[in-house]
């Protein structure tokens, strides 16, 4: 009966999610915070920069085989402690609030930040601190900051040096995405706060600027307000020396001494650090320069939220199991010699929001990942390429793409290069791992075909998700009343049914996904 029931809505579900299939917003996702350092003098991205290689050097060169005792998620601890000091940036996203999600400001962490860029370094922490200080200066007086409501021009093309990889982290804060991101559907046409593509901007082609020239560009659409920021990454010490690339392609290699590897570890995070410790007291290491003031407004009605006392308004949130991996980066980065934890939560944080459509393609991605890496063995970031069945901005593919790249480190044109880890080995790439058609295929998304390769074994695997048999189905009537939600003119009787509507197709896709024969497709090919 219900498989019946599904079919006879399949076409009103088609047309209907044709415009709202909850999609989230990009991020970054993968973003792949590395462009670290540009090295003293050194422009280029050769550079200590991005994430580094592959696993923990010194006799630890097996983290990808993991055999030995799994960490469980509860157990798990950074081996550097400064990367969950580093204070969260409180931003308010309006789907949060029009989906019953949370109606106050969400913590952005680092820690976050740097799973997606699957490594901390002087980029990473560089980036961070960019989008940190350009919002302090948009939203003075503490206005808590609101996704969606942010544009930011790049100073170079995404695969520019590292500035997609900068970029990645940018969009991961303050929700402003490239074509990847989500176009807003009946929302983003209620008002252009829920828009999130094409709000990050890259030139198409390279602009030459070098690195500690370039300028970032934030701007507040509702304001005006405008403001730049250089970030020299060139006083960052230690210095990133010849010798000192040299040894990242040794532990990239696991060739490195046990004494070595510390130095190493000791060396990469002391630069993250500096970044961290100097960015508000060393003139000329961070350069705000405000272009426009914009017109005056009063502070954000919504009261800032302590961090602390941050909880979501839906529990499933925080209830669904982690998807735990491994990143070589973290080994050889001396950040985490174990499998680390990536939370639903995090990439409902990327998205800015949770709907049938990010924990579809959490659930896609977990499927894929069990069947790449049977038995236990753990997933490993830079491992995996995946092949999307359409354009980064057809239809919500690029939506689901953000999500898939969190995970599993596969980005697009925007993913870190490798610099000299990756010229050591593929794994440390992550660039173009996620591949998108140049133009849209036009294929129906029931239909739709993500392709999952490990590409250290050649498996390869296809996962479909048929999200015509979600429940509640949206019709029209919900779709008019997602407008209604979105303009802030729904009754609280009908923002309490479409807020309860909205997470329960979330949570359907959570319940059902290895239940409903049909729902999530998995297809072995290699």
């Amino acid at each position: 009966m219900m498989k019946k029931l599904y079919f006879v809505f399949a076409i009103l579900i088609i047309a209907a999610m044709s415009l709202s299939a909850c999609a989230p917003t990009a991020s970054p996702a993968e973003p792949q915070a590395e462009a670290e350092e540009a090295p003293v003098a050194e422009e280029a991205p050769a550079a200590e920069e991005a994430p580094a290689a592959e696993e923990a050097p010194v006799a630890e060169e097996a983290p990808a085989t993991e055999e030995e005792a799994p960490v469980e998620e509860a157990e798990f601890g950074w081996d550097q402690d400064y990367i969950t000091e580093v204070p969260p940036i409180m931003m308010i996203d309006p789907y949060f609030q029009i989906f019953g999600q949370s109606q106050v400001g969400v913590p952005y962490t680092y820690e976050t930040a740097v799973k997606l860029a699957g490594h901390s370094c002087g980029a990473t922490t560089g980036a961070w601190t960019i989008t940190r200080k350009a919002l302090e200066v948009l939203y003075p007086g503490g206005e808590t900051p609101v996704r969606g409501q942010i544009q930011v021009d790049a100073p170079g093309a995404e695969d520019e040096w590292f500035v997609g990889v900068f970029g990645e982290i940018i969009t991961y804060i303050t929700g402003a995405a490239p074509k990847t991101g989500f176009i807003g559907a009946e929302f983003g046409q209620t008002d252009d706060v829920f828009v999130r593509q094409n709000k990050m901007i890259y030139p198409d082609d390279p602009t030459g600027t070098a690195p500690p020239k370039m300028e970032w560009i934030f701007t507040r659409k509702d304001t005006g307000a405008k403001v730049g920021v250089v970030f020299n990454l060139m006083v960052v010490t230690p210095l990133s020396t010849p010798e000192r690339q040299e040894m990242g392609k040794k532990m990239a290699a696991g060739e490195a001494t046990p004494e070595e590897a510390d130095d190493y570890y000791e060396y990469w995070n002391d630069r993250a650090e500096f970044v961290l410790d100097n960015a508000d007291s060393l003139d000329g290491f961070f350069t705000v320069t405000v272009y426009d003031e914009g017109t005056a407004t009063t502070a954000s009605a919504i009261a800032p939220t302590s961090p602390d006392d941050f909880a979501w308004d839906q529990d499933y949130i925080t209830e669904v199991p982690p998807i735990m991996m491994i990143d070589p980066y973290f080994s050889i980065f001396g950040q985490s010699q174990v499998p680390v934890p990536y939370y639903y939560e995090e990439a409902a944080k990327v998205a800015g929001h949770s709907c049938g459509a990010i924990t579809g393609a959490w659930e896609m991605t977990r499927k894929a990942l069990e069947a790449l890496y049977p038995d236990g063995e753990i997933p490993m970031r830079g491992q995996i390429a995946i092949d999307a069945p359409g354009a980064e901005d057809e239809w919500f593919l690029g939506v689901f793409g953000d999500t898939m790249t969190f995970v599993t480190g596969a980005s697009p044109h925007t993913g870190f290069n490798g610099a000299e880890f990756g010229k050591t080995d593929d794994i440390f790439v992550r660039q173009n791992k996620m591949l998108y058609t140049e133009e849209p295929t036009g294929t129906l998304y029931p239909k739709m075909e993500w392709i999952f390769t490990r590409l250290d074994t050649g498996a390869k695997v296809g996962v479909k998700y048929n999200l015509v048999i979600i429940l509640p189905i949206p019709t029209p009537g919900r779709i008019s009343m997602g407008k209604k939600m979105a303009a802030g003119e729904a009754t609280p009787e009908e923002a309490t049914d479409y807020q309860e509507y909205w997470n329960d197709r979330a949570i359907f896709t959570l319940d059902n996904s290895d239940v409903i024969d049909g729902f999530i497709t998995v297809t072995t090919y290699e």
